[in-house]
């Protein structure tokens, strides 16, 4: 590479710091990133850069932020902000289901530097702040096209970095992404247990367990031979089964049952070392040894011939039913069992792990068997329209393909499903029916339901509506409560307490941060006064919390963020406002302008300012945009006017008015 081929275009000239909550309109946790750009050469690099990775990276779906040139060179800002489209695009690719475009949060015209915020999964950031740097190795190759080969060459190993940012469990994923789209606001809480909502209109998920789903119900559901007794005590249809202790009790149990048995384990979902249609005492012994390797506790069950169908259930009500047909392939008259395989594999929806919508097919014993069975073999070449069955369980998570019957599902039948539900105490339940035909009734035709599932994965193949179907059930209205922000309100002035004791006496049960701690319904339930974000986070997790007010009085919020994606109204109360860590550099009358670029964008309802309140001084109310200074509120009615902001914006929320449709 020549001198200026080497020239770096980006260079991130100071530390990295997390800002953990939402500031500037971003509605996740970020990593700022300080960058130095040569502006002569960094368009072109990311133009160059882009093209190389448009033909590496899926079929863009994102819309990305518009360029708003300001106080420097256009090109560098355009540099910037191309280079944070392209940071979402490897976080899209990822599967990462919050996405949206970073921004750039700071300028420094002297210097030509900026400082840009990338959307990052809290307590990730160390992954994303890797991926961004090999991003901008790769902008700065750009440079020479052999160097830029060789970098890009690096692709798919960044992304797999970025997947491990993904929750891992399969639903979780997909609650997130429809949350997100929603405009409902989510974080985790521990363990990959989520919070959907804020305050008294908060709830929790455990991937599809429900924080309303008894401990007793997932007991149950855990184990197939205590909810077998349930059901069957509760009038529902289920086969007959023993729980085998060894080979030789199971092969005991299978001919007492008759030929053709099922052998599972007692304790393990998603068809884990599930096998039907057993027809041998020979099967059954490679089944046992194949099923005691994935749990102790084995079951051989009757097998019961029809089709299969998981019928989902939420509080009471049949949500979706697909039918699951077994993994296998359907012959062409030409083509080979293998090239077949070969092809169904080839489907983009088909992969490994959680988050693979459907599972590849790969030839093992169990579909060597199966293909011995129909007298085929793996060069075989199957007829025209001839299904080839190469999996005994239909279970997605085995190889199986889901299609939509919800339309036709029978009023008996799905009655038989909620009732399943219903006696294990679920709340949200996969029921699995083994039944001729969806659309007649059970009491007809005869009908088994094998598994109820307490945590079942929902799928996006046939349903990736129910995701926000769900939360809408789940969620009452917005799942927000209204929130305000008060900045620099002096110790003397207790502004918030006035606040909270209007919204009390209307009914609400406030909770509120300020210089006396942090405090719900009068009580205070914190020792000592934690940070603003810290306080946010204790007042939005709470579910007693009908309202929240935020006191802010120095400028640790700059960096932390606000502990909330969006609120209902900014005010601006007076100038006490105390400097910390690296904000101590500022200018005390630059703070307001800063302030107010970092929150308002968070603010969905109005911005405001205090008069009588110390910020009558041109130095610092000029500062303001000046649609804030012309709507300014007298110090005696500023808990008036908040409180019934605040009342109003509980109305918008309880509608559920703020969600996106």
């Amino acid at each position: 590479m020549t001198g200026a081929e080497n020239t770096p275009a980006f260079r991130i000239t100071g530390h990295p710091w997390v800002i953990a909550g939402s500031l500037y309109g971003l509605r996740q946790s970020s990593l700022a990133v300080p960058l130095l750009i040569e502006e002569d050469i960094a368009l072109e690099r990311v133009m160059r850069a882009g093209h190389g990775l448009s033909a590496l990276l899926p079929d863009d779906s994102i819309v990305r932020h518009p360029l708003k040139p300001a106080s420097i060179h256009a090109d560098s800002e355009a540099a910037a902000d191309t280079l944070l489209y392209w940071m979402m695009r490897l976080q899209q690719a990822a599967g990462v289901p919050m996405l949206e475009q970073g921004k750039i949060i700071a300028r420094h015209a002297a210097t030509r530097t900026l400082v840009v915020a990338v959307p990052a999964v809290l307590r990730m950031h160390t992954v994303t702040g890797q991926v961004l740097s090999w991003l901008i190795e790769m902008f700065n190759s750009a440079g020479s096209d052999r160097a830029l080969s060789a970098a890009l060459r690096g692709l798919p190993d960044r992304i797999k970095l970025l997947a491990k940012t993904v929750p891992g469990r399969s639903n979780t994923p997909r609650f997130l992404k429809a949350a997100f789209a929603m405009g409902l606001p989510c974080r985790e809480v521990a363990g990959e247990v989520y919070q959907f909502g804020y305050g008294s209109r908060a709830r929790l998920l455990d991937s599809t367990f429900t924080d309303k789903t008894p401990q007793i119900a997932a007991h149950f559901a855990r184990n197939k031979l205590l909810a077998s007794d349930v059901l069957r005590g509760a009038g529902i249809p289920v086969p007959a089964h023993r729980l085998v202790p060894d080979v030789a009790m199971a092969l005991k149990v299978a001919d007492d049952l008759g030929f053709p048995v099922v052998v599972k384990p007692s304790d393990l979902d998603g068809g884990v070392a599930v096998f039907a249609g057993l027809t041998s005492p020979d099967e059954v012994r490679r089944a046992f040894s194949a099923a005691q390797r994935k749990s102790k506790n084995i079951l051989v069950e009757k097998h019961v011939e029809g089709r299969d169908y998981r019928l989902t259930v939420f509080q009471g009500e049949l949500v979706w039913a697909i039918e699951r047909i077994p993994g296998g392939v359907t012959g062409d008259g030409s083509s080979t069992v293998a090239a077949l395989i070969e092809r169904l594999n080839s489907d983009p929806r088909r992969g490994e792990g959680p988050h693979a919508p459907l599972k590849r097919i790969i030839p093992d014993e169990e579909s060597s068997l199966l293909l011995s069975r129909a007298g085929l073999g793996m060069e075989s070449v199957p007829g025209t329209g001839v299904f080839v069955r190469l999996r005994r369980a239909a279970n997605v998570a085995c190889g199986g393909m889901p299609c939509s019957v919800f339309e036709q599902v029978h009023p008996d039948n799905a009655l038989l499903a909620v009732r399943a539900a219903a006696a294990l105490r679920l709340d949200l339940a996969g029921v699995d029916l083994l039944i001729p035909d969806i659309s007649r009734s059970w009491l007809e035709t005869g009908a088994v339901v094998c598994e109820v599932n307490g945590q079942p994965n929902l799928g996006e193949t046939t349903a990736p509506h129910l995701y926000a179907e769900l939360l809408r059930k789940l969620v009452q209205g917005s799942g927000r409560v209204p929130a305000v922000v008060v900045v620099g309100a002096s110790p003397e002035w207790d502004i918030g307490e006035a606040v909270a004791g209007r919204l009390d006496d209307a009914g609400f049960r406030t909770g509120r941060a300020d210089s006396g701690g942090v405090i719900i319904g009068g009580h205070c339930v914190t020792a000592g006064t934690p940070d603003s974000y810290t306080a946010g986070m204790i007042l939005t997790g709470d579910n007693n919390v009908d309202a929240v007010v935020l006191c802010i009085t120095d400028t640790a919020v700059l960096r932390r963020g606000l502990p909330f994606d969006r609120y209902d109204m900014l005010v601006f109360a007076g100038s006490h406002i105390t400097l910390t860590g690296e904000e101590q550099r500022i200018p005390r009358e630059r703070l307001l302008r800063d302030f107010f670029a970092a929150l308002s964008p968070c603010c969905d309802g109005r911005v405001i300012v205090v008069t009588g309140s110390g910020l009558d001084s041109p130095e610092l109310f000029g500062k303001l945009p000046e649609a804030v200074r012309n709507e300014p509120v007298e110090k005696s009615r500023a808990a008036e006017t908040i409180a019934a902001a605040l009342m109003h914006a509980d109305s918008r929320h309880r509608s559920g008015e703020a969600l996106q449709t």
